[in-house]
């Protein structure tokens, strides 16, 4: 048996027969017929030995109702046996079984049904030892299924290997039970006769009083089992009816055809539709849970149908959604330097105009060199070479602005940090002095070649270092922005940035990096977290924390490259 079917049985005990519990509905189910059949039992004693006109029709119709119950519910209890693999079970389907072919055999063999004597080689007495044998064999093999039913054994051979051998073992004793009522009846062989001329001889009553104490041990072993299933009531209940069976048809009446022999064959008749009626009413309630089982099972299928395409849904949507997302971080990073143009325009502007304002100074200074009655060529020497200097200033002021729109791949290239941050102080100098801020550089010696991109490294420094300005807009006292520069002992240059202003926010210091977090009413927020990446893009880390005496410190490290070549001369 599978794990999954052993799980159910041992999980489902009301689901068979032959373990379903006994509640008060199912003891008075059982008592009804069983008080019923004492009633009647009792009323039909006085007249048992009545004789009746004689009717092979009715035990052809007798016979024909055992033989097809009886068979039907061993077919029933194989089949329970096929998943339960009880011995117990399997005992009492064989004892239907043999109830049913030997039904049969004494069928064919009854005097005046198919021939005067009988089929079969069947004497006078074939019949009545064939009805005894059946009477004792059912109730006998009752009674070692009430034995083996407390100790849950299971058969250890497969299930069709034991209802083959079952099925075998039980024709074979129909078979031994045949040749012993013909063979062994014949001149008094092996047994004794039961019927002579004046009617029932004394062994009859003997051997039909062993089928009584067989019936009443069944029932007592029955009712004195520690578990009581639902069958076991039943099969009480179908003992009772052999009991009243056997006492008027073969023990207290007088012969064939009287009215204990016609009201014993109807309790016999019962007895046989009793197991097979309540297995057939189970089957009816197992389909129907079956039934409902299915039906939930299928709305349950549904909805987890449901459930997957509205999971699938939600994936796609959410595969877009992050598709949707990168694009925008993608363009954040190209909007961010936008912005931070944009804040910076009107410093930008001031820078262009001074070299274009010192440009436009020196070349009328030129020209007034130049228009002398004895030009002074060396003073306009002097002159134009300021005013190319101040051209290639403004050259590379416009060159570092387009390249802040640029959203191609950023350049790696040998970058000097001291560079940089002189480049920078340069550019905001105009912006500096807005706010009424100077700027001191604490620049370590020697330069510090790093593998970037210099625009964008000097847009995170100029991001820093407005932030910076800005904080101290509002301060009292002195307004100074210090930048350093040092070597680290990790292989990297460090980079600090120190105001004077309010502080950082009381927040976690993280949360300033996030995109569009600010504390300015006029800014987007993107700066410091673009700036992060750009260091984070360059293997470096930019971090924060508040002043010991007052404003903030922004700290970045980036890998230093390496020491520059050394030139050699030819």
């Amino acid at each position: 048996m599978s794990l999954s079917t052993s799980y159910a049985v041992s999980d489902d005990h009301g689901a068979f027969l032959s373990r379903a519990a006994v509640g008060p509905r199912e003891l008075r189910l059982c008592l009804a017929p069983a008080v019923i059949s004492a009633v009647v039992f009792v009323a039909c004693v006085p007249y048992v030995r009545v004789p009746l006109p004689a009717s092979p029709a009715f035990v052809a119709v007798y016979n024909a109702v055992s033989i097809l119950n009886d068979l039907t519910t061993a077919v029933i209890l194989f089949g329970q046996f096929n998943i339960l693999r009880s011995r117990a079970l399997l005992l009492l389907a064989s004892g239907y079984l043999f109830a049913s072919l030997i039904s049969v055999v004494q069928l064919l063999t009854f005097p005046g049904m198919f021939s005067a004597t009988g089929l079969l080689g069947a004497g006078s007495q074939t019949a009545l030892w064939l009805c005894v044998l059946w009477h004792g064999g059912f109730p006998l093999v009752v009674i070692f299924y009430a034995l083996f039913h407390d100790s849950g054994r299971e058969v250890a051979t497969t299930p069709r290997l034991a209802i083959a051998s079952a099925v075998i073992a039980v024709i074979g004793a129909v078979f031994l039970c045949w040749f012993a009522a013909t063979w062994g009846t014949e001149n008094g062989r092996m047994l004794p006769p039961m019927l002579d001329a004046n009617g029932f001889t004394p062994w009859q009553r003997v051997v039909n009083l062993a089928d009584v104490i067989l019936v009443v041990g069944a029932f007592v072993l029955l009712s004195a089992r520690r578990r009581h299933s639902l069958l076991n009531l039943w099969l009480m209940v179908v003992m009772g009816y052999w009991f009243c069976d056997i006492t008027l048809s073969s023990y207290l009446n007088g012969g064939r055809y009287d009215l204990g022999f016609y009201a014993g064959r109807i309790y016999g008749a019962l007895a046989a539709s009793f197991v097979l009626a309540v297995l057939v009413l189970e089957n009816s309630r197992l389909y129907r849970r079956l039934a409902i089982a299915a039906s939930r099972l299928k709305e349950r299928a549904t909805e987890l149908l449901r459930a997957n395409e509205a999971l699938q849904s939600e994936i796609v949507s959410r595969k877009r959604a992050e598709e949707g997302l990168r694009q925008a971080q993608a363009e954040l990073a190209r909007v961010g330097r936008i912005n931070a143009m944009g804040e910076l325009t009107s410093s930008l502007a001031n820078e262009v105009n001074h070299p274009i304002g010192a440009i436009m100074m020196n070349a009328e200074t030129c020209l007034r060199w130049l228009s002398h009655e004895v030009p002074n060529v060396e003073e306009a020497r002097t002159t134009a070479s300021m005013i190319v200097k101040d051209g290639r200033r403004a050259a590379g002021t416009v060159t570092r602005m387009q390249q802040l729109f640029d959203k191609g791949a950023p350049l790696r290239e040998a970058v000097d940090v001291n560079d940089v941050i002189r480049e920078m102080i340069v550019l905001l100098r105009g912006e500096a002095a807005r706010y009424a801020v100077s700027i001191r550089a604490e620049l370590m010696e020697g330069p510090a070649a790093i593998a970037g991109d210099r625009v964008q490294l000097q847009q995170v420094l100029m991001n820093l270092m407005i932030n910076g300005i800005e904080a101290m807009n509002d301060a009292d006292g002195t307004r100074e922005l210090t930048i350093k520069s040092q070597r680290a002992e990790n292989g990297q240059v460090t980079v600090s940035v120190s105001d004077t202003g309010v502080g950082l926010p009381p927040l976690p210091v993280n949360q300033i990096f996030n995109a569009f977090f600010t504390t300015k009413p006029h800014s987007v927020g993107i700066g410091l977290s673009i700036s992060r990446s750009i260091v984070e893009g360059h293997g470096g880390h930019l971090w924060a924390t508040n002043n010991s005496s007052r404003g903030a410190d922004f700290h970045l490290s980036l890998p230093i490259e390496g020491p520059p070549p050394a030139h050699h001369g030819l």
